[in-house]
């Protein structure tokens, strides 16, 4: 039986192995430039301030800490491997977490008109440190290690080939495949909704203005989630029935396994009110009126701390009936 060209990888001279190590780690890069520029949109226009905007903000850090591994490219050192491969198990969970955060909500928004906003706590302690846990796993059986050009889930022998499946491809899969019923349900849902909405009445407009808002804000994020799912998983499954891994797949893969965060800027860009306002100029001129208000608060905190400021501003007010 010849050996899979991929599983030599880190101990061969291959054009193949160096073709990909460099693929991820230039798209790595690129998202993780482009989701630190969303989560600086995110703060400096005070996005945060809603819930919908802080779970976005939540999977841009995810996905920023994601990319990190994917930087590193092929390391030689072996605990500097296993690092690698913890890394990549955890933040890869943390963003799937924050999709089905979002998911959740989405869900939540369109059938009861609410959020999910009361258990964010639970949200983060679910989708901080659940992760550490499953990616904690292949440490049991020592299973992190070089697995091709990349470190992660060795894959040496069936055990190990098992723990790729119970710690990420088969939940993976499930979830993928659950998202998909559910956005197609929350398509077709809303759809029924809008044509059976008779009447005009201006607060359920306005309230039913806000959740399809926030609705179209959330929805296309698990989407990309699923779409950059899809070659992982046929590269997966291909691996699982051939001897050897086809290159087209692993390159497709390589490609876009680390572009959850990229995908994520583009689509927060869509909007035209997003697009205004990621303009250079207009950045700069938030950056200014930022520094303004810094500035005005650092001075209004010192005459406090001084004992003047209550009188300077007693001496601004003016009485009604004046």
């Amino acid at each position: 039986m010849a050996q899979d060209w991929l599983a030599e990888c880190p101990n061969q001279n291959d054009s193949r192995c160096a073709t990909l190590t460099i693929i991820r780690v230039l798209f790595g890069s690129f998202s993780f430039v482009l989701s630190l520029f969303m989560i600086f949109v995110i703060w400096l226009f005070k996005k945060y301030m809603f819930f919908s905007q802080r779970l976005i903000l939540y999977l841009s850090i995810a996905a920023l800490c994601d990319s990190v591994p994917y930087m590193m490219g092929s390391i030689e050192n072996a605990a500097g491997c296993k690092f690698q491969g913890f890394m990549m198990t955890y933040f890869d969970w943390t963003c799937v977490g924050w999709v089905s955060v979002i998911s959740a909500n989405m869900y939540r928004l369109v059938k009861e008109e609410m959020s999910y906003e009361s258990s964010e706590s639970l949200f983060h302690l679910a989708c901080w440190f659940l992760p550490g846990i499953v990616a904690g796993v292949p440490f049991i059986w020592d299973a992190y290690g070089h697995s091709g050009p990349w470190c992660w889930i060795k894959g040496e022998n069936k055990l190990e080939q098992i723990l790729r499946f119970l710690v990420w491809y088969g939940p993976v899969l499930v979830i993928v495949i659950f998202l998909t019923g559910l956005m197609i349900y929350l398509r077709v849902h809303t759809k029924r909704q809008n044509r059976s909405y008779a009447g005009y009445n201006p607060e359920e407009e306005s309230a039913k203005s806000r959740k399809w808002r926030e609705v179209r804000i959330l929805f296309m994020y698990p989407i990309v989630f699923i779409a950059i799912s899809v070659f992982p998983l046929i590269t997966r499954i291909q691996m699982a029935l051939n001897e050897q891994s086809s290159f087209p797949l692993v390159l497709m893969t390589s490609i876009t396994a680390p572009l959850l965060g990229a995908v994520n800027t583009f689509l927060y860009s869509c909007s035209a009110d997003m697009r205004q306002q990621m303009r250079p100029s207009f950045i700069w001129e938030e950056l200014k009126h930022r520094k303004r208000q810094t500035l005005a608060e650092t001075y209004n905190f010192a005459e406090e701390n001084s004992g003047t400021a209550g009188a300077s501003r007693a001496s601004d007010i003016v009485p009604y009936d004046q």
